[in-house]
């Protein structure tokens, strides 16, 4: 189905033939961006001028829509008006009037194209839909499909997105290679993971980047497989990965409203709260006729930035019973921040009976898996608004289990080893677990005793190394001359990171592990270099499989623990913890 617009000539009330170039090149900018929509075909207003058409015979236009358009000038400022308007019944999709000075002209001019080329995106794919839904599904092309997938995934639920595959294996099936098709399994998968399917958390996860990593495969510019692809590394405390995938998005289409609220989403939980409002609201003036849910982010993101009263002003405009799952936890903790307590309560036992149907499929209310659930989902990079309100919740619930009112589980600093016997108590992310003794938990805590350190694989082995004539292989001054070196690198790596300029940190962390792998090979005081002795070797191999094997039978019981050794730790010749973000540990 090719649907085809008409721009009509505008109508000019100006006195300026400067202005009348203005005119031109907003009509000129308006073809071009609409042009770029698959399945969308343009007849200018400069074609319908040439073709002499006059306006009783607008009406013969073989087209879908026309966009009509006027400019009117006053003393120093200016009105454009515009409307989209469906032929087949004269109706109005959308309008709207624009003042602005002629020192904002071109401002208001880009604001009105991309908003415009915005709501005909949507309009354009409503109606091909709607054609769509009167076939048999063996007759719908390829794009036919894809928006069919699409707009049963907005339905919610796991049978929707079991559905929406059918369709999008089917656009796949009459074109491999087409991006999109990729993009929406991948949806289909985020939504069982992140909802819906809690029991298949890793699977559908798995799924949702498989299929958003293929996409990109076929069309790295696709940028709504790369959010997804973003979401999930951010969801893996992948945080690097996922911006690095997230800011690649904004700079393919910084113009998606739906998009733009998705990345949003993402960039509160990385800590740049003022950039994921003013996605917001950049998406709000994208797309005037946005949906509701839109108020639901809008709201998270003040709750982040501390404005709570207007977080919850925007969460009274939606509909709680349909947000998602903790939405309403938000909405209790910006309520216990302005100390209004019986709305905390009012909304926090919502909370409760969502979680306890839709994740644990169950009626029976359990308050202190909600609270973990809270707390492990969502994948905050750095400090939350939230967190004063999960202590409190924790500390006042009268009928709280014994996970809830023991200190080890629930402590201002819940990162713990302790050893009694030949047994071991850890808990990380207010997850515990019990595991026997493992020569690995013991050098794993030496690293995380000393984070940021370098220590070479002979102290953890608990034996000075020596090579075949008896020296001590790693002199002082040349562990002070490396130390150095590590230490300058670390410093230029973090700034780099900082600017976002991953080519560079590629070259650094390059250099950096290479250096540390060259210790390997120490050099004398002479500068010639040692050969590594088979003692140093025995013990780098000893130490690097202790800890990898301590960190798998972890991961067997606690996969966020082992997630983050993992991500963390390095071993080597020297080994070393740095996590991405401090991390107190109890000893």
């Amino acid at each position: 189905m090719d649907v085809t617009i008409a721009i009509l000539p505008f109508k000019t009330l100006i006195r300026s033939g400067d202005h009348q170039m203005f005119v031109d090149g907003f009509v000129e900018d308006l073809t071009t961006n609409l042009s770029k929509f698959i399945g969308l075909s343009i007849i200018s207003s400069e074609t319908i001028k040439n073709l002499n058409i006059h306006k009783n015979q607008v009406e013969a236009l073989d087209t879908d829509y026309f966009v009509k358009g006027s400019f009117r000038e006053f003393e120093d400022s200016f009105r454009i008006g515009i409307q989209l308007i469906k032929k087949k019944d004269c109706a109005i999709i959308f309008a709207k009037d624009y003042d602005f000075s002629f020192e904002d002209m071109f401002k208001t001019q880009d604001e009105i194209v991309k908003q415009l080329v915005n709501m005909v995106q949507q309009q354009v794919d409503y109606d091909i839909l709607s054609f769509s839904y009167e076939t048999k599904s063996t007759d719908l092309k390829v794009y036919e499909n894809y928006l069919l997938g699409m707009n049963i995934l907005k339905k919610g639920g796991a049978e929707y997105d079991s559905e929406a595959r059918m369709y999008f294996e089917e656009a796949i099936k009459k074109d491999p290679h087409y991006a999109k098709a990729y993009t929406g399994i991948s949806l289909s998968y985020f939504n069982e993971w992140s909802c819906q399917l809690m029991d298949q958390w890793d699977l559908k996860k798995n799924g949702a980047q498989k299929f958003a990593l293929k996409a990109l495969e076929l069309d790295e510019y696709d940028y709504v497989a790369l959010t997804v692809a973003g979401r999930t590394f951010l969801f893996s405390r992948e945080f690097d990965k996922a911006e690095h995938y997230l800011r690649r998005s904004l700079r393919m289409n910084p113009n998606d409203a739906s998009n733009l609220i998705q990345v949003g989403f993402c960039f509160m939980f990385l800590g740049y709260t003022q950039e994921a409002l003013e996605l917001y609201k950049r998406a709000l003036k994208l797309n005037p006729i946005h949906p509701e849910s839109y108020y639901g982010y809008g709201s998270n993101f003040y709750f982040e930035d501390g404005n709570y009263k207007k977080a919850i002003e925007l969460g009274n405009k939606i509909n709680i019973g349909t947000s998602f799952v903790d939405f309403a936890a938000y909405m209790a903790a910006a309520h216990f921040h302005l100390g209004e307590f019986e709305k905390m309560k009012e909304y926090w036992k919502i909370y409760l009976n969502k979680f306890s149907k839709i994740v644990l499929k169950t009626d029976e209310i359990k308050e202190e898996e909600a609270i973990k659930w809270s707390i492990q989902v969502n994948p905050y990079k750095k400090n939350t608004n939230l967190k004063p309100f999960w202590e409190f919740i924790a500390k006042q619930k009268i009928n709280a289990t014994e996970l809830l009112k023991s200190e080890k589980t629930f402590p201002s600093t819940p990162n713990l080893f302790k050893k009694t016997g030949n047994l071991w108590e850890i808990s990380y992310a207010f997850e515990s677990i019990v595991i026997q003794d493992l020569k690995g938990i013991h050098d794993i805590i030496t690293l995380l005793e000393r984070p940021e350190e370098d220590i070479h694989c002979s102290e953890l082995i608990g034996a000075a190394v020596v090579n075949e004539k008896g020296i001590e292989l790693i002199d002082q001054k040349a562990k002070t001359g490396y130390k150095k070196k590590i230490l300058r690198l670390q410093e230029d790596i973090a700034e780099v990171d900082a600017s976002n300029n991953y080519e560079e940190l590629a070259k650094l962390q390059d250099e950096y592990d290479s250096i540390l792998e060259h210790l390997s090979k120490s050099t004398g005081l002479a500068g010639k270099s040692r050969k590594s002795s088979v003692q140093v070797d025995k013990a780098r191999s000893a130490v690097t499989w202790r800890i990898r094997s301590a960190i798998k039978k972890l991961g067997e019981v606690h996969p966020a623990l082992a997630k983050h050794l993992t991500t963390s730790i390095k071993t080597g010749m020297f080994c070393s913890y740095r996590p991405e973000n401090p991390v107190d540990w109890v000893f």
